[in-house]
């Protein structure tokens, strides 16, 4: 029954503390009332975007009642054992594409990069926090995705990678596939793992996506100093919002089968 509720996302910071009842803002209030079309009495999911799930009832002018306590949500999620993260310089165009669908394939953590190869663009942080809010709310996870700070790409791929960091790159013979990569990251189940194991892989892994016109040298050699793995996406040479998308659903398919 909650997979048929739409959901609204509200920061754990206003419901901490909360009891049933919950003031709504004049934004979520206009998504409720003219973008769903609820109306008094109507039911929606409510999370916090940190892994619980509550339901509530639209009541009164501009508030909400919540079916179950806020220390009791109805559903209540872990974080990721093994996160998954994208370091990728968004290209002008497509970038919003690039977050939104890196959000419903279970990305944990966005860096936004700035390469020596990037076409100048603005970097809105609040433009892209509400692209990943209305794809939290759309595809339904109980986690939202964490949104790193622009940074140079240097500064990036200059740091040994916490956990393991691959680099997509072109035009290099040889060049492994990213699925053979993780196929070969021999690891036991999840639920197996024994404590040193399951230290070394909470920082996950991370993934690096260069711009348009790929990774400078300078740039690919520095990463591969530091340990990053240079690894391919396929024979075809893709755009910085293919090869995102198409990164983010092998990892995640990866980690769904650990």
């Amino acid at each position: 029954m909650v997979r048929e509720l739409r959901r609204l996302l509200i920061s754990p910071q206003r419901l901490a503390g909360a009891d049933l009842e919950l003031a709504l803002e004049a934004e979520e209030l206009h998504y409720l009332r003219r973008v769903l079309r609820l109306r008094e009495g109507d039911h929606f999911a409510l999370a916090d975007g940190v892994g619980h799930l509550w339901t509530a009832a639209l009541v009164g002018g501009s508030g909400a009642v919540l079916d179950q306590p806020v220390e009791a949500p109805l559903q209540a999620e872990a974080r990721p054992l093994l996160p998954l993260q994208l370091a990728v310089a968004l290209p002008k165009r497509d970038g919003e594409l690039i977050l939104r669908m890196a959000c419903e394939l279970g990305i944990d953590r966005l860096t936004p990069l700035k390469a020596d190869r990037s076409v100048p663009a603005a970097f809105n942080s609040g433009r892209c926090s509400l692209i990943l809010r209305e794809a939290v709310e759309q595809c339904e996870r109980l986690w939202s995705p964490e949104l790193g700070a622009l940074q140079p790409a240097e500064a990036c791929l200059g740091q040994p990678p916490l956990g393991l960091g691959l680099l997509a790159t072109t035009r290099h013979e040889g060049l492994p596939l990213l699925a053979t990569v993780l196929e070969q990251t021999s690891l036991p189940p999840m639920l197996d793992w024994p404590p040193l194991c399951a230290s070394a892989l909470a920082q996950g892994v991370v993934m690096a996506i260069g711009p348009e016109g790929g990774w400078s040298p300078a740039e690919e050699e520095l990463a591969i100093s530091k340990g990053w793995i240079p690894v391919s996406l396929g024979a075809t040479i893709l755009r910085s919002s293919t090869a995102a998308v198409a990164a983010a659903a092998l990892l995640s398919h990866w980690r769904a089968g650990l």
